[in-house]
């Protein structure tokens, strides 16, 4: 959280409380490592209802949303751009989800030990026999053909994201 703190503060230009679009995209690479799409920005930076700040200033709040995006009139010129809370929030669920997608990738290269970029069911049994000895090996075919959606006798890292991830999200 400290490394998304100070990306905000490093890319506050004028130390105004909020990244505008330009300080958005300096913060975002900081941390990421690339500069993120236009339509990415857009989606994130979204303008908000009316209201006003203890200092005066302006700022667009929605009501209904969780996260606070904000317009700052200073003088006579608009800023669009978004809060510190808006960023960390941001943040944490990018990183949440690109840590949850590097697992699943490290779980499907690990299965894949011929390096042919998909899993057969032998390939499964024996993975299985070792990191899961226990399991029936049937219950292991069951496991197979509902990962192989297009049942070609073969797992692609497709079809192993996807029962990965529904399987995840299940058990949440």
């Amino acid at each position: 959280m400290c490394q998304i703190a100070e990306a905000f503060h490093n890319a506050d230009e004028g130390k105004k409380g909020l990244l505008t679009r330009e300080d958005f995209k300096v913060a975002f690479v900081s941390l990421f490592g690339y500069k993120p799409s236009r339509s990415e920005v857009d989606r994130l930076m979204e303008i908000r209802t009316q209201q006003e700040t203890p200092f005066g200033r302006h700022l667009q709040l929605d009501q209904s949303a969780t996260c606070k995006s904000c317009i700052v009139t200073c003088g006579t010129s608009p800023q669009v751009g978004i809060t510190i809370e808006h960023f960390i929030e941001i943040a944490k669920t990018k990183i949440l989800t690109e840590d949850r997608d590097d697992e699943i990738r490290q779980i499907f290269l690990a299965f894949d030990t011929r390096c042919q970029g998909f899993i057969t069911l032998d390939v499964a049994k024996k993975n299985f026999l070792q990191v899961a000895p226990f399991l029936d090996p049937v219950t292991v075919e069951k496991l197979f053909q509902e990962a192989d959606t297009d049942r070609d006798g073969r797992v692609s890292y497709r079809d192993f994201e996807f029962i990965m991830k529904y399987s995840m999200d299940y058990e949440l």
